[in-house]
């Protein structure tokens, strides 16, 4: 379901809520076998990971919305900051939250 958002997003909210749908169905199945101690204990450090990559996700976006003047549309966002300092920054902290995530 989170994947299927994501496909159609076009801005910065959608996109957050879109990863953590995402996010929750995979924390449920690592957590799938509640007897197994290391089940339990991968669980947690998974929950933990993504709680911190969910925060620099929240940073990046965050300074996207600063630097854009209020912009949440990723259309008009690209349009005003392609070539600022500021843009290349939030987006480097946006992909090694992806990296963090998915790896």
């Amino acid at each position: 379901l989170g994947r299927m958002f994501l496909c159609g997003a076009n801005d910065l909210i959608t996109i957050f809520v879109a990863l953590e749908c995402f996010s929750l169905s995979s924390y449920l199945l690592s957590g799938y076998t509640k007897k197994a101690v290391w089940s339990n204990k991968a669980t947690m450090k998974y929950l933990l990971m993504g709680g911190a990559s969910s925060s620099t996700l929240v940073h990046g976006f965050s300074c996207l919305y600063g630097s854009s003047e209020g912009e949440i549309e990723l259309q008009e966002i690209v349009n005003g900051l392609i070539n600022t300092q500021m843009f290349v920054s939030s987006f480097a902290l946006i992909l090694g939250n992806l990296r963090m995530r998915f790896l």
